[in-house]
């Protein structure tokens, strides 16, 4: 917004700001909107020069000639422009773009780790890995990081506010229960009313990308130490005396706004808009809780405490160039751009020289011929003297310039660190698999820095919408149960909300998308199926096969376990659990009671009513797991493996025998020409010679 900026050149701040939170303790709104004012200007009076150069870049990232946008904003009618334009190859916006495609292969995933082995807090852990997963996938951050990975390059750096939007998510449950009861009027639990005709959603986190020039900063050195920002918006004036009827009369339209248009790089003006400034501090030691306040130049309309919990900014950044002790991150076009010219200048040279001397030239004397017959195709010089006529063919660009000009892309690769193999450029006789994936991991060491911030960005953006949601979500909204899926709802019975606050160990998942191909899934799948065989059906492995899903895989491989596991969080904290049942995987629901039973924490602090519980459950496990041995000579030499089996005492009649045991018995009747009463396990009974 160029008004932001004019007439501030000798602009200066006469007096002493006192800090924000002197100023809040005073309860004064109109003090308090004096400071805000003050600073703000003084911000934006800081921000003229450094918005300047980054609409020159964007200018320069668009290929447009910076002498042509100079001229539409000071346009000297006594100069002469050269009736030829300037030749402009845009190889910056090419290097921008590769650097783009290199850091956004690094897809925006995490690996959510509890803080111990507890199941509770291994339970927690999925579900909040669940829930990045998809607040990530409903807000297409694949494409919001490919934007800001593009700002930062143009502008130096780049802004995403995390928010909370109450016009996202589902609809609201009681919206709902009340529509369907024909109620017209809901009222909610705040003791306001809300109008049915249009519907209540139950919101959720939003990211909003932000041009930098529309942010402001308080001047520190680092942005570790910056408390406050102002974020920079235009709103139409009739809708905001909607929402704020109270300050309708304070709110006026500004004389002559204009806005900054990217399409056409021009400004143009606004009519019926004011300018809405939104200013946030962090949580600090002076001032408490964090502080939101939504003001104009002539009032405040919102002033909100403890918006956000996690005691950050209420954004995220990414910088291209960090400079010690500059505060706003700074564009690598600093350093490009004076290439980028040079390039374009020597092009423009070539195509001059093309176009004077690339036609032929009739050389002859005055009068030699009939002009007429020669056509128009060709130029002709006429001269005096007893010379023959001859057509003349000039070489218009020695081969120096375009080697010069070749050497000038290359200088312009190396400064930005983008080499030819990042960009699809084979060098010449590399032909091998491993000598391209050597200079790819070559890529990547260079751009290890720009990795990190990556990865950093990611991290800082899980963390920061985990918080968002915190302060936000309620377990009685429903929304939980959506994005684990029914097939997880027994992780919600032991999950709150509480627990999105928890200090989780987050990682950054520094790998490219080719995991989460379909062909390296089924990869997957197929290496499990080599590995073990026998875990599945060949018709269920064909269906997975087919799916190409390894999350299924997973589930199918693990649904025993995680039952088993949630029955013991059930039993541990004293609620009632179902029997066992004899469809139940045993094996598996027996080897997690017994690793419950053997912690510390069971026999020491476990009371003797859960105590109790535990080995009744058990017991009657091994029960059925006794009877199922009697029937299945399979199972039983997988019984047979469990060193601790039997927990407690059953009259089984029999230890359970291994399979190379029962094979041995069977071997032994049949050498004896006994008849065979044992079967070999994994075979038909109807296939062993009983002769």
């Amino acid at each position: 917004m160029s008004d932001l900026f004019d007439e501030m050149d000798d602009y200066e701040l006469s007096e002493k700001i006192k800090p924000f939170y002197k100023v809040l303790e005073q309860n004064n709104e109109k003090e308090l909107l004096s400071w805000l004012n003050k600073v703000k200007e003084a911000l934006l009076h800081n921000a003229k020069t450094r918005t300047l150069t980054q609409r020159m870049n964007l200018t320069a990232y668009r290929g447009l000639s910076l002498n042509r946008w100079d001229r539409r904003k000071d346009y000297d009618s006594t100069r002469k422009i050269s009736k030829m334009n300037k030749f402009i190859v845009n190889h910056l916006r090419d290097l921008t773009e590769t650097k783009v495609s290199q850091m956004t292969r690094l897809k925006p995933a995490v690996e959510v780790l509890p803080s111990n082995d507890e199941y509770e807090d291994r339970a927690s852990a999925k579900v909040v890995g669940l829930l990045i997963k998809h607040l990530f996938y409903t807000n297409n951050l694949d494409y919001l990081m490919q934007r800001m990975h593009r700002h930062a390059r143009i502008f130096g750096e780049t802004f995403t506010f995390i928010d909370f939007d109450k016009e996202k998510g589902d609809l609201d449950p009681m919206y709902v229960e009340a529509r369907n009861a024909g109620i017209e009027e809901l009222k909610l639990p705040d003791g306001s009313t809300y109008d049915m005709s249009r519907p209540l959603k139950n919101g959720d986190v939003s990211y909003e990308l932000e041009l930098p020039w529309r942010v402001l900063l308080q001047r520190k050195q680092r942005i570790e130490d910056v408390e406050y920002n102002f974020r920079i918006t235009v709103e139409e004036v009739e809708s905001l005396k909607d929402r704020y009827p109270e300050q309708a009369k304070l709110i006026k339209s500004e004389d002559e706004l204009k806005m900054f248009d990217i399409e056409n790089l021009e400004d143009h003006f606004l009519e019926d808009h004011c300018i809405v400034y939104n200013f946030y501090h962090k949580a600090t030691g002076d001032l408490g809780d964090d502080c939101f306040i939504k003001f104009t130049k002539g009032a405040i309309l919102e002033q909100t405490r403890k918006k956000f919990t996690h005691g950050k900014m209420n954004f995220v950044r990414l910088t291209d160039m960090d400079v010690p002790n500059v505060l706003n991150g700074v564009s690598n076009y600093e350093t490009i751009l004076p290439l980028q010219k040079m390039y374009d200048n020597v092009s423009t040279l070539i195509a001059k020289n093309i176009y004077l001397t690339a036609h032929a030239k009739w050389m002859m004397p005055k009068g030699a011929c009939k002009i007429e017959q020669l056509g128009n195709d060709n130029t002709i010089v006429q001269y005096s003297g007893p010379q023959a006529p001859h057509l003349a063919q000039v070489q218009p660009n020695s081969p120096e310039v375009y080697n010069f000009r070749e050497q000038i892309k290359q200088d312009m690769q190396t400064v930005y660190g983008s080499q030819g193999i990042a960009r699809g450029e084979v060098p010449k006789g590399i032909t091998a698999a491993s000598a391209l994936q050597f200079l790819n991991e070559l890529e990547n060491e260079r751009n290890s820095t720009d990795i990190s911030k990556h990865g950093f960005l990611v991290l800082d953006m899980a963390k920061q919408s985990l918080s968002v949601a915190a302060d936000n979500y309620s377990i009685e909204d429903g929304r939980m149960l959506r994005i684990v899926g029914d097939s997880n709802k027994h992780l919600i019975k032991h999950f709150d909300v509480a627990n999105l606050s928890k200090d989780y160990d987050i990682r950054f998942d520094n790998s490219t998308g080719l995991p989460e191909s379909k062909a390296a899934k089924i990869q997957r799948i197929m290496d499990t199926m080599q590995r073990n065989p026998t875990l599945f059906s060949p018709e269920r492995w064909e269906e997975l096969l087919d799916l190409g899903s390894s999350e299924r895989l997973i589930k199918l491989a693990t649904d025993a376990v995680q039952a088993a596991d949630s029955e013991n969080e059930d039993i541990m904290s004293g609620e009632e659990v179902g029997l066992p049942e004899e469809w139940e995987d045993h094996i598996s629901h027996w080897n997690s009671h017994v690793r419950a039973m053997q912690s510390r924490n069971f026999k020491e602090e476990a009371p003797i009513e859960v105590k109790a519980a535990m080995k009744q459950h058990l017991k009657i496990t091994e029960e059925l797991m006794i009877e199922k041995m009697q029937d299945s000579p399979l199972f039983q030499s997988k019984v047979a493996e469990l060193k601790l089996f039997p927990i407690f005492y059953h009259d089984m009649g029999s230890t359970p025998f291994s399979k190379e045991h029962q094979e041995a018995m069977v071997q032994g009747q049949s050498n004896r020409g006994e008849e065979v009463t044992g079967v070999i396990p994994g075979t038909d009974p109807e296939d062993v010679d009983k002769t």
